[in-house]
């Protein structure tokens, strides 16, 4: 941030100097003790000697190059975890901003797992004479993976129904006939006790009917006059 940003030295070691503390700043007041008018050129310099990383160019270069895909690791997080270390290998010269596509690209095909279908789709072993940008290889690498990834989704939504064998099948019919007969004959047997109970009914109202008539007569008797 301090190399891109526009203003005065003296301002950047203002700002510099006020974002530190502890043994940082430290080191920063030894400087300005032995120069007060420190650049933040060599601030940064000691800062680095005394809290970065003592990893030489041979070693940042030696990692990257051993770096491989790991079982289960997708070629996007790979090739994430791979810029990492060649952004370090360029910071410590082993690698120029010049090569990285091509050192980047080299090492893809390289550290990828063999026959790796994103790796045959894209054709990537034949792009090492002229290599995509970062930004343009991980934006292909990650629209692969998705396309094989819904691929094999709807592989195996549609291959699901051909893995059941006809005795599978036939069981099901099986189960699902027995479950609609025993559904039907409990509708039935509600069915057959209304009727009975109907049934029942009825010849109870038929032997109460000739008694009422009975009663009745005697007193229609009672009443007619004799001629």
């Amino acid at each position: 941030m301090l190399q891109e940003w526009a203003v005065p030295d003296a301002e950047k070691r203002r700002c510099l100097i006020e974002s530190l503390g502890g043994p940082a700043l430290d080191v920063i007041r030894t400087l300005k003790l032995i120069d007060p008018g420190v650049s933040v050129k060599d601030c940064l310099e000691a800062l680095e000697h005394n809290f970065g990383s003592v990893e030489g160019p041979e070693d940042s270069c030696c990692k990257f190059l051993n770096s491989r895909q790991q079982k289960g690791e997708k070629a996007s997080a790979y090739i994430q975890r791979l810029e990492r270390l060649l952004q370090r290998a360029v910071m410590r010269g082993a690698v120029t901003a010049e090569q990285m596509d091509q050192t980047r690209l080299a090492q893809i095909v390289r550290g990828t797992q063999y026959q790796n279908p994103i790796l045959l789709h894209l054709q990537l072993r034949e792009r090492r004479e002229h290599p995509p940008s970062y930004s343009q290889l991980i934006k292909e690498v990650r629209e692969e993976e998705e396309r094989q990834a819904a691929s094999e989704f709807w592989e195996a939504q549609t291959s699901e129904p051909a893995s059941t064998t006809p005795l599978q099948t036939a069981s099901v019919l099986m189960v699902s006939t027995r479950e609609e007969l025993a559904q039907q004959m409990q509708v039935l047997t509600e069915r057959i006790a209304e009727l009975q109970s109907t049934v029942d009914r009825v010849k109870t109202s038929r032997h109460k009917e000739p008694q009422t008539v009975a009663i009745q007569k005697p007193a229609l008797r009672a009443t007619i006059p004799p001629r």
